[in-house]
């Protein structure tokens, strides 16, 4: 009968054996498949393929070139690092509600896949000045698809107040998403008066995985 090792459990045959050299191999051949890491297509075929994953598990996916891992309950991008995305065109805007296009430049957007814990950090931040004595807002929207998960509030946002241009920042904690989804974090921007233009330049949103 078949002993298995102390520490990966995996079978080796004793003396007293079948002499089935081919049986003994499969046997230590599929014990071992499932403890390498994985290769596939992309997680419809993972998923397709390992019909009972086992916590641990770890799979490379060709499309999205990434590592994952099975956590016991569902499979997670493995070690992911921090998404980025900046902008260094200069935008304006008069918009005294929160708007993710200014005038002269293009939205800022990354997108993120909710890690198991549904939580991230997001940073958020920009050179902002106004043309008058009020202040300029960057913050974010936080969207799954269409539907906004957490709308940009002056709560979660960088500010600069006056006609002198300074770089501001801030960030937040988003909890609460669902573990394997994707979702959009945009930049928000707006001005405290109609009457004046906030101006926005070297702006960033940073998402962390926490």
């Amino acid at each position: 009968m078949s002993q298995l090792t102390p520490l990966g459990g995996l079978p080796y045959p004793q003396p007293a054996d079948a002499a089935n050299i081919p049986l003994h191999v499969q046997s230590l051949a599929e014990a071992v498949d499932g403890r390498t890491v994985l290769r596939f297509s992309d997680a419809a075929s993972r998923d397709a393929k390992v019909v009972a994953p086992v916590a641990g598990m770890l799979a490379w996916l060709s499309t999205p070139k990434q590592y994952t891992y099975y956590t016991g309950t569902l499979w997670a991008q493995l070690a992911p690092g921090p998404l980025h995305k900046a902008g260094t065109t200069t935008g304006t805007t008069t918009s005294t509600a929160y708007v993710e296009t200014l005038t002269g430049a293009t939205a800022d957007t990354v997108t993120f896949t909710a890690p198991p814990s549904g939580a991230v950090l997001i940073a958020v931040g920009a050179r902002a000045n106004s043309s008058a004595a009020s202040a300029t807002y960057v913050s974010a929207n936080v969207k799954n698809g269409t539907t906004t998960v957490l709308a940009a509030a002056d709560s979660r946002a960088a500010i600069v107040t006056g006609t002198s241009a300074f770089s501001a920042s801030t960030q937040f904690q988003v909890t609460g998403l669902t573990a394997n989804t994707v979702y959009t974090v945009t930049l928000a921007f707006k001005s405290a008066a109609t009457t004046s233009t906030a101006t926005f330049t070297n702006r960033f949103v940073t998402v962390t995985y926490v």
